[in-house]
């Protein structure tokens, strides 16, 4: 691996941390506006049958949204440690034997963490989207029911171009990496 392409993964990883650690601080500023500004009662469960929604007191409803934030965050978070420490057999690599050795298990977490920062960063864009529509249907402002539809469209068709892009090319060919 070139020097250049070593600042370009380091640079693509940073970002990758940076737009995940930014939706969560969108994410916590959502909650604590919620908690000592927003409605007293927010939807908790929109019903997929048209049926009434069910409404939760505000702070159940952010207590359970934020402990749902904290178990993903330690999910995405923990990947490159994980990449690094358990045995090649069990990660879901093309080539995973050629991947066995120290310095390429570290490219490999680097590119692995990056890639999950940015699908954690995407999940949750849809939390925070989650807590908005909650917080407007506590409002009297209720969103028609094809919002959640081209919402929830838009989260798995940008996972999958995710996971696309993560296994097409070289990213994750370790032949194209120096011996």
């Amino acid at each position: 691996m070139t020097e250049l392409d070593d600042r370009s993964d380091a640079r693509f990883a940073s970002i990758a941390r940076l737009a995940f650690w930014t939706t969560v601080a969108l994410f916590a500023a959502l909650a604590a506006w919620l908690l000592v500004a927003g409605p007293p009662e927010v939807i908790g469960h929109f019903g997929a049958d048209n049926g009434s929604p069910r409404f939760d007191p505000t702070p159940v409803f952010v207590g359970y949204m934020t402990l749902i934030v904290a178990f993903l965050i330690g999910i995405f978070v923990s990947v490159p440690a994980f990449v690094r420490r358990i045995p090649i057999e069990f990660v879901n690599v093309p080539n995973r034997q050629l991947w066995d050795t120290p310095e390429r298990r570290a490219i490999l977490a680097r590119r692995m963490g990056a890639d999950m920062y940015l699908m954690g960063a995407v999940t949750m864009l849809v939390l925070v989207a989650t807590v908005v529509l909650s917080t407007l249907g506590g409002l009297g402002l209720t969103a028609p029911d094809w919002v959640f539809l081209v919402m929830m469209t838009v989260y798995m068709v940008t996972l999958g171009v995710l996971v696309l892009a993560m296994f097409r090319g070289d990213r994750y060919n370790p032949r194209a990496l120096p011996v």
